[in-house]
């Protein structure tokens, strides 16, 4: 029997011991800083399955996210999880945006994202009444899901399957034994395999225990939202359009499952604490494309840091990282940000094909 650790228990780490758990051969145990099962990066989403139309083609972020939207929906439907596809519209409000939306759609062909279709003046007032803008792109199997049903069923089903949870678990240290790994916190276990997807805590992680092995750094953001409980009478998310790869600061519009809209996230400095100017600066963008909002009913939502890694050129918006050290059995996951919640399930079965 082959025993695994996995560090980390947020939305990866678990939908990688839900993944693992069904092989009868593997004993999993999971270690989580924190108290409770996605209290850091996960309890700060946004909600959305991501339909995978802007990535890079041949990225992991390209490949795990449509994978992982499909299995999304299917663990939803088989487990009873709310969740509602309203579909995502990449705005154009000027000439050079509708030049976006070309290339836009041809990068959803690319990635197999074949559903996508150009909206045109006419039929978008139709659809969306209170938008701005002269066209959009739309993407029908985007949308929304119960992320606190999905990560509570995955640890579950985890524990069901003989999964061992410990909690709490600060400044744990591993000690490398030949080809096996040892922790200070579970002396006794030996373990055949380690993956590490301990989120911001990451690539810490993996240079204390490989100090002689170059990882990529941390580039942390912080991401902010607002919402607003006003019925805007949007059915769709609303995003502005961009180009493939070029994902830059956008005030996104999404529909909660408890009513109301979230809007943003924004990208500022980790020690920025302004939410008064920030809430103007929301406002400004949102009046670009929204005929009307009640400025008052706009309040301060939560914000997240958004792990995001730089291996190349500092402006980069960097893939995926899920690689094995060379010669452990090791798997570090870093970067794993947008659209890693929709890629979990994907990111699972990538992870248990190294194993």
């Amino acid at each position: 029997m082959k025993k695994i650790l996995i560090i980390g228990a947020g939305v990866i780490g678990l939908s990688i011991s839900y993944e693992l758990s069904k092989i009868k051969r593997f004993k999993i145990t999971v270690l989580e800083k924190a108290r409770n099962i996605g209290s850091k990066n996960t309890s700060k989403n946004s909600q959305v399955i991501h339909s995978g139309v802007y990535y890079k083609k041949d990225t992991l972020k390209n490949h795990l996210c449509i994978k992982g939207k499909n299995l999304i929906y299917k663990f939803c439907k088989k487990y009873k999880i709310r969740n509602i596809k309203t579909g995502k519209l990449f705005l154009a409000c000027t000439k050079k945006e509708e030049e976006y939306l070309n290339v836009l759609k041809r990068n959803a062909i690319k990635n197999g994202v074949n559903d996508v279709k150009i909206i045109h003046q006419k039929r978008l007032n139709q659809m969306e009444p209170m938008l701005k803008g002269n066209k959009a792109l739309l993407s029908p199997s985007a949308g929304i899901f119960d992320v606190k049903a999905f990560i509570k069923k995955l640890f579950q089903i985890s524990k069901q399957n003989k999964v061992k949870f410990y909690f709490e678990v600060k400044n744990l240290k591993i000690q490398k034994i030949n080809s096996k790994f040892r922790t200070d916190f579970l002396k006794d276990e030996i373990f055949d395999f380690v993956i590490n997807c301990a989120g911001m805590d990451a690539i810490d992680v993996a240079k204390q225990n490989f100090p002689n092995y170059k990882f990529p750094k941390n580039k942390f953001v912080k991401g902010i939202y607002f919402k607003t409980k006003e019925n805007l009478k949007l059915k769709n998310i609303v995003y502005r359009a961009m180009l493939p790869g070029d994902v830059k600061e956008r005030i996104d519009i999404t529909p909660l499952l408890e009513g109301g809209y979230i809007l943003g996230p924004s990208v500022e400095k980790l020690n920025l604490n302004i939410k008064k100017k920030l809430k103007y600066k929301f406002i400004n963008g949102i009046k670009n494309h929204l005929k009307s909002i009640n400025e008052k009913k706009i309040l301060y939502f939560k914000e997240g840091i958004r792990p995001k890694i730089m291996i190349n050129k500092p402006k980069s918006n960097e893939d995926f990282y899920i690689k094995k050290v060379k010669n452990y059995n090791w798997v570090n996951l870093f970067g794993i940000e947008s659209p890693g919640l929709t890629s979990a399930l994907s990111i699972a079965k990538y992870v248990k094909k190294m194993i």
